[in-house]
């Protein structure tokens, strides 16, 4: 086992959730997902180009896909070369990607070409960034350290996308993309200096690189896995197919989003301590059932005054799922592992997005919206169940 110069990885000092590291850091996530988050917006470029729907799914879904396929070698080289290493690789990657987007005049092999680059960079800053953080905090401050991520990110995803718009309607495209690499710049500048503030200490490398097949064969893990894959079908599903839902009935879709994320991020900003004191475990069943409820309510609420229940209940299984589920993952493997583990967890939790996507929409084409929803919800309670008969480890390795 070697070492190498990793910062305050291996120092005695408990680290706050103020310590410069941890906020450079966050910064450097509300960055990066904006900048992914730009993207969203994407597909209005692509109809311009005259790309027919088919084909705006698969330069969409070329992206996921990347990031996916790519996560467990990014976990090998964090392990190998080290997280800040890997984070500020990535954002290379990403910027060169975000420069080549304004001579994308028409769909082809350049375009798919810039879009796995992209997706392949920033499975490296995700890979990278979350084992930092689960090497940075001990297992009984992961939950409210791994909150304050979750807020950081889904600030941005409920930004980004309205600033976008702003941009592509005032001044166009070139615009967004101009934003989109301004935001990794930034990115890099606060991933350096997180670097920067993590000192000089030393922390184990693997010279194997990940444990997968070790992990793959902990029954616990695969469960944790399981529930996690669910978790993230179900965000998925929701946000893929609301807005059509919701057009159905005439209504907006926008009430729905902001009342679910402001209170995801209310939660994430206030519970974690909670999380990690009472148990993330605990938080796994009791806000399962509440994270379902909020599924199967919507469709006979959708567009009605009664909106803000199942809102209200989608975000707070949302706020208290997340960092329940990123911190027990984090509690798996010795710390030389962490790199490994974080980048097969998040790679199963982004493979959610995907099925989310896909799957719901063969459900939705054979039970209509309403039936994806009330199925999506059973299949949240299917999460609750895996994790009531489960021996999910607390973990605080």
């Amino acid at each position: 086992m070697g070492r190498t110069s990793q910062g305050i990885f291996e120092t005695n000092e408990t680290p706050t959730l103020f310590h410069p590291a941890f906020v450079l850091l966050n910064l450097a996530y509300f960055l990066v997902f904006s900048n992914v988050a730009l993207f969203y917006l994407y597909p209005v470029a692509l109809d311009e180009m005259g790309a027919g729907k088919h084909t705006i799914g698969w330069v969409m879904g070329v992206f996921s896909l990347a990031a996916v396929l790519s996560r467990p070698l990014m976990g090998v080289i964090a392990a190998r070369r080290g997280e800040f290493l890997l984070m500020s690789g990535g954002m290379v990657v990403m910027l060169t990607a975000s420069v080549c987007y304004p001579f994308l005049g028409s769909v082809g092999a350049a375009m798919l070409g810039v879009r796995v680059a992209h997706g392949l960079g920033f499975s490296g800053f995700v890979a990278g960034s979350f084992s930092a953080v689960a090497l940075l905090f001990p297992g009984e401050r992961r939950a409210a350290a791994y909150s304050i991520v979750g807020a950081s990110l889904m600030s941005a995803m409920a930004l980004a996308p309205p600033v976008g718009e702003f941009l592509i309607g005032r001044f166009g495209f070139g615009a967004l993309f101009l934003c989109a690499c301004g935001l990794i710049l930034l990115a890099w500048a606060s991933v350096t200096g997180a670097a920067g503030s993590a000192g000089k200490a030393e922390r184990p490398r693997s010279r194997r690189g990940a444990p997968y097949s070790r992990l793959l064969g902990d029954g616990s893990f695969l469960l944790l896995l399981t529930s996690t894959l669910i978790f993230a079908h179900c965000q998925s599903t929701l946000l893929n197919f609301l807005a059509l839902a919701a057009e159905q009935r005439d209504a907006p879709a926008g009430p729905f989003f902001f009342m679910a994320f402001a209170t995801a991020i209310a939660v994430l900003l206030t519970m974690g301590r909670i999380i990690d004191r009472k148990g993330k475990r605990r938080f796994l069943r009791l806000f399962y059932p509440v994270f379902a409820l909020g599924l199967i309510l919507l469709p006979p609420f959708l567009g009605g005054l009664g909106q803000w229940m199942p809102a209200l209940l989608f975000g707070l299984g949302l706020g208290f799922l997340f960092p329940a589920h990123n911190a027990l993952a984090a509690g798996y493997g010795g710390r030389d592992e962490k790199a490994g583990v974080m980048a097969l967890f998040t790679a199963v939790y982004d493979s959610g997005f995907i099925s989310g996507a896909v799957v719901s929409g063969w459900i939705a084409a054979l039970l209509g919206l309403d039936g994806l929803f009330y199925a999506t919800g059973g299949l949240a309670l299917l999460g609750l169940v895996v994790c009531l008969g489960a021996p999910i480890r607390e973990g605080g390795g």
